[in-house]
């Protein structure tokens, strides 16, 4: 999730029960139409805390005996540090290894093995540097463990089970999980997850944070984007942990041992940060039984305390160069204010229109009319939580420079600063942000995700429609001041690729 808007993307239809063109609210009665499909929908969501603290949101859709379930924990790479980057992440891995039920032939035998491995890992550097000694032992436990794991136990369990779509992501806010099951299989799912929450056990955790070292390895260290993305965040941001990747620094990654992922599941994974949130074939009268059975077994937990360094504001330009072997790439991110700030809509506005189509001024500068890109694409983030970024990024079409690039850029930005968008170019965006959320509103499994996720960061399942409502409301004027206030050269870092000599 990088935005509110992408949050709604499931929701203007949902409200309505249809599947059809998206209105673009450019009047007071449209607008009240928008706020009456929220009411709608509002009167057909189940909202219910459970006693531990865990929230609930049923949706019943009604269309077909299958429903969509996510479970979504507010945890992800800005609660790491360094030292600890990744960390959520790799958990998420360990999720789906199974739990003291689910993946073992021998529980008790297992956790004896699995502590002895917890020993010898806080002996060698966790289990990097063992010594011969050590490394037969380790090997000859892992042998052992084999022949007690069931593997993918718990992901052909799902199978078994008509499960679809069976997934999870981790990014800086959140770790979700969610799949799609036939409405037979509810209590089946209600079992599993509250049980991964429950007892999840560290079962192949050495082999796992190797998979997830080459992972990185393929999405960063190998990958020219992904260096000059980390690189960007890494002086973008000087105290924040939006600074770091969510898959975590290597060194950290390598140093992370089973027994503080345990130590990071008891702290974060606690019922007042947990939304389970279903979308689909659901009543709610006899669900909240099974999800309270289920998940309010899940023991009471002290509440997350957050104590988050506060990024301080920009007071001038940044940059930073990567040399590699590798086309000439440029990323230009504005430092700006998160959603519910009311300037973010209209910032959302205005990279639509400088950015969004091949009729954007600045597609129509460096792409069509300067040949300097082979294309120019925008994007906010890396998180919502906090202040964030709203990034163009362009790869330079040879013979042409990133120096040449970023002049015609600044040249169509200075053009936007002084004269602001005309009222069609913010009427094609507005239509465009609504088409974009079309695309994403017949997934029972997208709306479940956004109804937990806009709970967790704002505090209510609604905040995303209310942001739609603010972005219909936005104006020329309003698009004209936040350009002139945040698209500012004192507000912004650049990083680029030059090739290698």
């Amino acid at each position: 999730m990088k935005h509110p808007r992408f949050l709604l993307r499931a929701l203007s239809l949902a409200m309505m029960g249809l599947v059809v063109s998206a209105p673009v609210v450019t009047n007071p009665a449209q607008a009240d139409d928008s706020s009456s499909a929220l009411a709608a929908m509002a009167s057909k969501v189940h909202y219910e805390t459970l006693p531990n603290g865990i929230r609930v949101i049923l949706y019943n859709r009604g269309i077909a005996p299958v429903f969509s379930g996510a479970v979504v924990v507010r945890v992800g790479g800005s609660d790491e540090v360094v030292g600890e980057t990744g960390i959520s992440h790799l958990f998420e891995h360990m999720a789906f290894k199974g739990t003291k039920t689910v993946g073992t032939k021998d529980f008790s035998k297992e956790q004896r093995l699995l502590r002895r491995l917890e020993e010898i890992s806080a002996e060698s550097d966790a289990a990097n540097h063992l010594t011969a000694e050590q490394k037969a032992e380790w090997d000859e436990i892992h042998e052992e463990l084999k022949e007690i794991w069931i593997g993918d136990d718990f992901s052909r369990r799902y199978e078994q089970h008509g499960g679809v779509g069976q997934n999870a992501t981790t990014d800086k806010e959140f770790t979700k999980y969610f799949v799609d099951l036939p409405r037979s299989a509810f209590e089946f799912w209600c079992r599993m997850e509250s049980d991964r929450l429950i007892s999840p056990v560290m079962r192949q955790f050495y082999q796992e944070r190797d998979v997830v070292l080459e992972e990185r390895r393929m999405r960063f260290d190998d990958d020219p984007g992904g260096r000059l993305y980390e690189l960007l965040l890494g002086v973008a941001y000087q105290r924040h942990p939006y600074r770091a990747p969510v898959i975590g620094y290597e060194k950290d990654i390598r140093g992370l041992t089973a027994t503080e992922l345990e130590a990071f599941r008891k702290k974060y994974y606690v019922p007042s940060n947990i939304v389970v949130s279903v979308v689909g074939r659901v009543n709610p009268a006899e669900d909240m039984k099974l999800i309270s059975k289920y998940f309010g077994a899940i023991p009471t937990a002290p509440a997350i305390k957050r104590d988050i360094d506060t990024e301080p504001e920009p007071t001038g330009e940044r940059r930073v160069t990567l040399k590699m072997r590798a086309s000439p790439q440029i990323i230009i991110a504005y430092a700006k204010p998160n959603y519910p700030n009311p300037d973010d809509p209209p910032l959302t506005v205005a990279a639509e229109i400088l950015a969004g189509s091949k009729i954007s001024p600045l597609y129509v500068e460096l792409v069509k009319r300067r040949q300097l890109a082979a294309a120019i694409g925008q994007e906010e983030g890396p998180g919502v939580a906090y202040p964030n970024l709203l990034m163009f990024e362009a790869t330079v079409k040879a013979p042409h420079t990133n120096d040449a690039l970023l002049y015609a850029f600044d040249s169509v930005m200075d053009r936007f600063r002084r004269n602001g968008p005309t009222q069609e170019q913010l009427d094609i965006a507005k239509r465009s942000i609504g088409m974009e959320y079309l695309g994403h509103l017949q997934s029972s499994q997208s709306l479940a995700l956004d109804f937990a996720s806009s709970e967790l960061v704002y505090g209510s399942w609604k905040a995303s429609v209310e942001w739609y409502d603010k972005m219909t409301q936005v104006t020329v004027d309003d698009v004209k001041r936040v350009a002139q206030k945040y698209l500012v050269d004192d507000r912004r870092t650049i990083a680029t690729i030059e090739r290698e000599k």
